[in-house]
């Protein structure tokens, strides 16, 4: 597996032998016989890093050096590496027969229980009353949204600040200053950044745009025509033509360098700035949720297409998460849900 190329490359014997030779540690000459002719097309593939002046020996060598500095956990650039979509066209839910195959179906209960407990305390039915229980029971996903309706300028704002924006900050040193928002963080460094895909905002063009938390502002990356805007929301998100409408598309982004500079080659490090990214998912729901607005969070998404339209150095900064938001509408794809009973024994 090529980490600096995200694929999986087929070797040949004589090729596995002719890498295992490469030394991990230090730079070799190429001698020009058939074994540096064999090296020089494992570099094309990122399996062994050259001095080349090539544009893509020069940028996987790039990639390797990056992945030195800040260090990444090697389980980690493999994991990233390796689960990212290009130009990928996702299945999604209703376009697909369910799995009745044997082994597939029936799937896992919904509900789980100990089948032999130790014992079993009953809790008091508690049913919580006011705003934020009211808000927790209204959150849901949103798969329908009016295409001919757009954002004020006053919801996508709020939404931008009260999701992504800073409401504290903490000098810890004249170097070091942490930043307090309203999800929480790995280490208290925040690492992800939004750009926001505007395909229907009242006062803001339709384009790509980045975040700028310091100062409230949206930094123009892109202009795009309404169409044009849509066209790249689906794009983007493998497909997924129910998400067309949507008034805005949020591209979450991590600044492994954020992290990583605290947590060197650490294996959890990673694994935090998805969790990251999730908190921040969660509170766009409940922001939206406030306004009236229908939210949604979807992993089905091109990274390496959001990458290169972001223009984002790999290793260095990268797409991982896609969340969006519009006004709703009623759609046959939210299944009706019935009052949930406890069950009693």
């Amino acid at each position: 597996m090529s980490v600096l190329k995200g694929e999986e490359i087929p070797l040949s014997d004589e090729q596995v032998r002719a890498l295992r030779a490469v030394p991990a540690d230090r730079w070799i000459r190429l001698e020009g016989n058939a074994d540096s002719l064999m090296l020089l097309e494992l570099a094309r593939q990122g399996l062994v890093v050259t001095d080349g002046a090539d544009e893509v020996l020069v940028e996987f060598r790039r990639r390797d050096e990056q992945l030195a500095a800040p260090a990444w956990n090697r389980y980690a650039a493999l994991y990233h590496s390796m689960t990212r979509w290009k130009g990928v066209r996702a299945v999604v839910a209703g376009e697909a027969p369910l799995p009745h195959a044997p082994g597939r179906w029936p799937p896992p209960p919904h509900f789980h229980r100990l089948p032999e407990p130790k014992a079993t305390n009953r809790l008091p039915l508690v049913e919580g009353s006011g705003p934020l229980y009211d808000l927790l029971r209204r959150r849901k996903t949103t798969r329908g949204f009016d295409a001919g309706a757009s954002l004020s300028g006053d919801e996508l704002a709020t939404v931008l600040r009260y999701v992504w924006g800073c409401h504290g900050i903490h000098e810890v040193t004249p170097e070091l200053t942490i930043v307090k928002k309203t999800s929480p963080s790995g280490g208290s460094q925040h690492p992800v950044e939004v750009y926001p895909l505007v395909r229907a905002v009242e006062g803001i063009d339709p384009g790509l745009y980045h975040y700028a938390v310091d100062a409230h502002e949206l930094e123009l990356l892109e202009p795009l025509r309404e169409g044009g805007a849509a066209d790249l929301v689906v794009e983007l998100t493998a497909g997924q033509e129910h998400f067309r409408a949507a008034q805005v598309l949020f591209l979450l982004t991590a600044r492994f360098s954020r992290n990583f500079w605290k947590y060197q080659a650490h294996a959890k490090a990673y694994r935090v700035l998805l969790f990251d990214a999730a908190h921040l998912s969660q509170t766009l729901y409940l922001v939206c949720t406030q306004l009236g607005l229908g939210a949604f969070v979807s992993a089905a998404v091109n990274e390496q297409d959001i990458d290169r339209r972001l223009g984002l150095p790999a290793f260095t900064e990268a797409a991982i998460l896609v969340c969006g938001c519009g006004h709703p509408i009623p759609s046959d794809r939210e299944p009706p849900f019935r009052p949930f009973a406890l069950r009693r024994d």
